[in-house]
Parts: C-alpha cells; structure tokens; sequence
C-alpha cells in the first residue's frame, strides 16, 4: 500500500493529516491518475470525517476530478467544503451521501460555483451506492483490486448525467 500521495490534490490532505485509514493512497491503473479510499477528516474537534471516502485527481492537477463519501448530517457539508475548499473544481463531479436525508431526496447542491450530489444513505455502503448510481456491473466490480475500483467509479461519474433538482443550501436544511 502507497503511503504517500504524489498528486498535488492529495499532498496538503496528506500533510494535513487529513487521509486516514487508507486502503489506496497513490496511483491507479489509469497512467497519470491518482486514488485515495479510506476516510478525511474534516473537523478534529469535535473530530467529523467523511467516512468511506473515495476520490482521484490527475496527478498534475491541485484538485480532486471526484470525490465521494458518508456524512451523518445534511447540517455538516458546511465543513466539508471548508475542509476540501482549495481541492475543489467546478468541472469535479461529487458525490455526498446523507443519514439524514429523507428517503428518496436527491439535490444538487451549489457551493460558490462547485456543485455537490446529495443524496441519502440508508444501511448500504457508499461503494454499493456508487455502483447503483453510476450502474456499474457488481460482478465485474467484486474481481477488480482496490485501485481498478476506483478507476471504474471515476469513468462511470464521467458518464454521469442524471439532473437532480438545484437548491441552496439553506433550501435543504429547511427540507430536513
């Protein structure tokens, strides 16, 4: 397993100590793409990570190209963005699964111009989520290493083209 991120997108995560329990943390398959799975801390007091966390950069870019992962509360986005800010792009496609969103909710959610998919997670994992989502071939998926996973999730958020509704927000936390 790579313990250290040669992706300038991952390199102040890493530094921050913001990369936790990483079962990939370096290169994919993909030349020139590189791959974190595992968890980022967001806040250390009171401690708030996003939890099952997949994300892939270009190895020469300074932000994540996708992003995916748990947070118990809708509320807690806010620290997400602050966490991640300068890792963000307009053009990445990101993905935050919500416990407390109301079944059936999904919204993109609009933060100074990078936008996020929220949606809800019930007793399932995020990989199984993506993997709905994305409609990628579970059978395919359960033989791939950890690094050929993420790089068939990144290419199936490629393609990804389903349009939730727009809302603030401010216009999800009073739909909680």
């Amino acid at each position: 397993m790579t313990t250290t991120n040669a992706s300038p997108a991952f390199q102040r995560l890493e530094a921050e100590g913001r990369l936790l329990k990483a079962a990939l943390n370096g290169a994919t398959n993909v030349p020139g793409r590189s791959g974190f799975r595992g968890e980022i801390a967001l806040t250390l007091e009171p401690p708030l990570m996003l939890e099952a966390a997949f994300a892939a950069a270009d190895d020469a870019e300074a932000a994540l190209s996708f992003l995916a992962g748990s947070l118990p509360s809708y509320t807690q986005l806010p620290a997400l963005i602050a966490a991640l800010g300068a890792n963000l792009k307009a053009e990445g496609k990101y993905f935050v699964y919500v416990s407390d969103l109301r079944r059936g909710a999904r919204y993109v959610v609009d933060f100074s111009g990078i936008a996020f998919f929220v949606l809800p997670i019930d007793d399932t994992s995020v990989y199984n989520e993506l993997i709905d989502c994305l409609y990628l071939d579970k059978t395919k998926m359960k033989k791939m290493d950890t690094a050929q996973k993420i790089d068939a999730i990144v290419e199936g958020a490629s393609k990804f083209t389903q349009t939730y509704e727009k809302i603030s927000f401010e216009e999800g936390l009073a739909r909680l």
